[in-house]
């Protein structure tokens, strides 16, 4: 039989403590070192036992230290897994604590049958993020690829590329943006790069599918 799963508890709410108390009893593959409510007591405690994954209430105290926490055990114990658990749903919050390094996020309107899951599954290195995060994250991830896809052209190559989805040739684009007709050409050379298109139409389809020229082609 393998060594059940050492797991220590970082958390100041009497009955979120109770209730993973609770449900990790009621397993028996893991089993629960301890709780402490402070980040200082969670790194004096680590220092001194085998630590496999831990639960941190990202808010200790009225305090974001478990946030603050995360980096600071990964450095002490590069092999353990940080799982959160807070009551707030911000989007930021759960998107760094992920940035920091934990490798679950688990909202406290959850049910706590979801602990045990959770702890397995980061145990086991399994890239599951509960349901309650899940959907935040997606967005956080969106955001970036939106932010991603906006500075991907300059606001003078939207412009080009919008004359040329509306069907205008260089010497038309030239006299409309008042430039020379090789620097059109050059800015084309350059949307293809980006877009690794070999015609511009093409980069211009492209550029309107990610809505690139949504602010000059309704």
């Amino acid at each position: 039989m393998s060594e059940p799963i050492r797991v220590l508890l970082v958390e100041d709410d009497p009955d979120w403590i109770e209730g993973i108390k609770w449900v990790i009893e009621k397993t028996e593959d893991i089993i629960l070192l301890g709780s402490v409510s402070t980040k200082a007591d969670a790194m004096h405690l680590m220092r001194h036992v085998e630590v496999d994954v831990v639960l941190l209430d990202i808010m200790l105290h009225n305090k974001a230290d478990g946030l603050d926490a995360i980096q600071d055990m990964l450095e002490m114990k590069p092999g353990i897994h940080v799982i959160m658990l807070s009551s707030m749903d911000d989007e930021q919050m759960v998107w760094e604590s992920f940035v920091m390094g934990a490798c679950n996020y688990i909202m406290k309107s959850s049910q706590y049958k979801d602990i045990p899951v959770a702890i397995r599954e980061a145990h086991n290195n399994q890239a599951g993020i509960h349901a309650s995060a899940a959907v935040i994250v997606r967005n956080q991830f969106q955001r970036i690829r939106k932010e991603k896809i906006s500075r991907l052209l300059t606001n003078q190559e939207r412009k080009i590329l919008s004359y040329v989805y509306l069907g205008k040739k260089t010497a038309e684009i030239k006299d409309l943006l008042t430039i020379e007709e090789h620097t059109v050409e050059n800015y084309i050379t350059s949307i293809n790069k980006k877009f690794k298109t070999n015609r511009r139409k093409d980069a211009a389809l492209a550029a309107k599918k990610l809505g690139l020229l949504d602010e000059f082609i309704p």
